[in-house]
């Protein structure tokens, strides 16, 4: 399978998602929004909420090798005022590099969703202990603790971006906690 980014006018992902379902062969290729879970408190409770991971994208998964799909895509694209163009590495590398895909699979679930992660703080270190970062702090670059969010670095189409996702941490063990349990134990 090969993966395909499209830009997009901002708010018009779900617009072009559906213009490509109709279009497009469903056996061949499937266009999809990647999501993230957003949580945020409201009343007192935590909500959550779906929103897009990369506003502005719409991704295509597809059987078609490159040249094929350019071939298949370039027509949707002029017929269409809300697409603006097919990311692409040059003008031979068009589909996402495996390693790039890869990453993001393995944070999404089956629905191209990030859903939330939750983790405690002991010192200066998040230690993430649910969820798809689990095992990938090193991807963490920033937590907003109010917010419930971390800044990630995710490579797409050979750019890094630095992509919000949720992030509950549970607890805060400071540097004097741990030493105290670790004396008392």
């Amino acid at each position: 399978m090969y993966w395909y980014v499209l830009f997009v006018k901002s708010g018009k992902e779900r617009k072009v998602e559906q213009y490509l379902r109709k279009e497009l062969n469903a056996d061949i290729s499937i266009p999809f929004i990647p999501l993230q879970e957003i949580l945020f408190k409201k009343a007192g409770s935590v909500k959550k909420e779906i929103r897009p991971l990369f506003p502005g994208y719409v991704f295509v998964e597809s059987m078609l090798p490159g040249r094929d799909f350019l071939e298949e895509i370039k027509y949707l694209i002029n017929r269409s005022s809300d697409i603006i163009s097919l990311l692409k590495y040059s003008d031979t590398e068009i589909a996402m590099r495996e390693s790039e895909r890869q990453r993001l699979l393995s944070l999404c679930n089956n629905n191209y969703c990030i859903e939330a992660s939750y983790g405690i703080i002991e010192g200066d270190k998040i230690l993430i202990f649910d969820g798809p970062l689990k095992g990938m702090e090193s991807l963490v670059k920033k937590i907003n603790r109010h917010r419930r969010e971390a800044l990630i670095e995710i490579e797409i189409m050979g750019d890094v971006r630095l992509v919000t996702v949720a992030l509950e941490v549970v607890r805060k063990v400071s540097d004097n906690e741990n030493n105290v349990r670790c004396r008392t134990t």
